[in-house]
């Protein structure tokens, strides 16, 4: 009787205790790691600005609060981002593939789009919100498109890890040189 009595109490224990002192797991003693001073981005307003003197993943330096678009600013006057790589065939096919493994599965290489006004995708189908690049890239300067393959943006991923510099040219010369003029 004895031990059917401290079975049932470990087993209520193991059931009642991650309730006590944790969020997650079985047994979580230490939750000072979770309740720690952290961005969260699950929570509402927790990625609105980022904290003073701290650096962004591009090592932009943030010295005062509220959002720093300064780069994006610059991307659009006078003294933008030129493309360093000559538009030469390599360069094209070098392009084309890159855009056709990282772009084209959201994005596609045809000006056709949804009623939604998405690019006509399958993953535009299954509820994705990427444009048709073809309809974007004319309004853009090279150094826009550039820092948004490298970055992301909202919804995009950041391409910078998979790509190289080298690569993201490429990509923009051979949206500018093929895919623009075939519209």
């Amino acid at each position: 009787m004895k031990r059917k009595a401290l079975i049932l109490f470990a087993l209520a224990s193991l059931i009642i205790t991650p309730t006590l002192f944790g969020k997650s797991s079985i047994l979580v003693f230490v939750i000072d790691m979770y309740d720690q001073r952290s961005i969260k981005p699950q929570e509402v307003g927790s990625m609105t600005e980022f904290p003073i003197h701290s650096v962004s993943t591009d090592g932009r330096y943030y010295e005062a609060p509220g959002p720093n678009f300064d780069w994006m600013a610059k991307e659009f006057g006078p003294e933008t981002t030129k493309n360093p790589v000559p538009a030469s065939p390599e360069s094209l096919a070098n392009g084309e593939l890159k855009f056709n493994t990282y772009c084209a599965v959201c994005h596609t290489d045809s000006p056709q789009v949804s009623e939604m006004g998405t690019a006509r995708s399958k993953v535009n189908d299954k509820g994705m919100v990427a444009p048709a690049v073809v309809l974007l890239t004319p309004n853009f300067t090279d150094g826009y498109i550039y820092n948004k393959a490298k970055w992301g943006g909202a919804v995009m991923p950041p391409l910078g890890y998979a790509t190289t510099e080298k690569d993201r040219w490429d990509i923009i010369n051979y949206i500018r040189q093929k895919l623009e003029k075939q519209q």
